[in-house]
C-alpha cells in the first residue's frame, strides 16, 4: 500500500473562531497537525509518500508553506474549494492530482496536532489486512457519563472488527450489565479510504441517517461501504474543540520547552 496524508484544513469554526491559524504557541495550530503527519510519514516511509494540507483560506495555505520552507518538511498545501460539505469533500479534490501509484488516503482532522503517530501506524497496518473500503479507529469506553454524552460518537462492531453502526446515543442500549455484555466503543476520527472508496463515498448523496445523527461515515454504511475498526487500548488525546482545549494545548506545549 502506498498513501498519502490529507489534513482537511477550514478556517471557520463555530465554538473557536480562526482556530487552525492561532499561534500561541508560536506556531499555527495546522502547522502543528503537519507536522504530527510528517512524524508519522518519517516513521513509515515505505507507506506515506505524501503529505497535503487542504485549505479554503489563502492564510492557511500562506502558513503551511512558511513553515513547511523554514522546517525543511516536505509538506505541501494545496488551496480548494471554499463550498465545499464536509472534509472527505475537500480532501477527494486535493487527492485528484495525487500520482497514480498512491492507492491510499489517510484523512487527519487540522485540529489534531497531539495524534499519536503509532495510531497511525496501527490503522495502516490494519488496513492491510482487511479488505475495507474504509478504516478507522476506535478505544473502550467504560463509564456511563462517556456513553451517554452526545458529543462523543460511539461504534457497534462486528465480531470481525467490521462497524455495523455508529451513533451519538449509547449502542447498544443496555437493558442489563453483566459479563455478557458486549463493550461500547468511543470512535477516533481519522480514516484510511481505499483511493477507489474515497472517490465512491463522495459522489454519494447524502442519506437520512447521516442527516439524522450528522455523522459522515453513516453515509458509507448505508451504501454498503465497509468500514473496519482497529481497537485501540485506550483513548487516545482529544481533539482541539474549544478555546479551553487551545489554552491546554499551549500549556502542555510550552511547558515542554517550546521556544520562540
Amino acid at each position: 500500500m502506498r498513501a498519502a496524508i490529507i489534513i482537511p484544513a477550514r478556517l471557520e469554526s463555530t465554538r473557536l473562531p480562526n482556530k487552525l491559524l492561532l499561534a500561541e504557541t508560536w506556531t499555527p495550530l495546522i502547522c502543528h497537525t503537519a507536522e504530527t503527519a510528517a512524524a508519522i510519514m518519517t516513521a513509515a516511509p515505505d507507506v506515506f509518500s505524501k503529505i497535503i494540507v487542504a485549505a479554503d483560506h489563502p492564510g492557511i495555505l500562506a502558513a503551511v508553506e512558511k513553515h513547511a520552507r523554514e522546517r525543511n518538511l516536505k509538506i505541501e498545501a494545496a488551496l480548494t474549494r471554499t463550498d465545499h460539505q464536509s472534509g472527505s469533500d475537500r480532501i477527494a479534490e486535493a487527492a485528484e492530482k495525487l500520482p497514480p501509484d498512491i492507492d491510499a488516503i489517510l484523512n487527519i482532522q487540522g485540529d489534531e496536532p497531539d495524534l499519536p503517530p503509532e495510531n497511525a501506524l496501527a490503522l495502516a497496518a490494519f488496513q492491510g489486512q482487511r479488505a475495507a473500503d474504509i478504516a478507522t479507529l476506535v478505544y473502550p469506553i467504560h463509564s456511563p457519563e462517556d456513553r451517554n454524552n452526545p458529543a462523543l460518537v460511539k461504534a457497534a462492531l462486528g465480531r470481525d472488527g467490521r462497524a455495523l453502526y455508529f451513533s451519538r446515543a449509547d449502542i447498544p442500549f443496555r437493558r442489563a450489565d453483566g459479563p455478557w455484555a458486549p463493550p461500547s466503543y468511543g470512535h477516533v476520527g481519522i480514516y484510511l479510504y481505499t483511493r477507489e472508496a474515497l472517490r465512491r463515498f463522495v459522489a454519494l448523496p447524502q442519506g437520512v441517517l447521516e442527516r439524522t445523527e450528522k455523522l459522515e461515515q453513516l453515509r458509507a454504511l448505508e451504501n454498503g461501504m465497509s468500514i473496519y475498526a482497529h481497537i485501540l487500548a485506550a483513548q487516545p488525546p482529544k481533539g482541539i474543540d474549544t478555546r479551553g482545549d487551545y489554552e491546554d494545548f499551549v500549556r502542555r506545549r510550552l511547558g515542554g520547552g517550546a521556544s520562540r
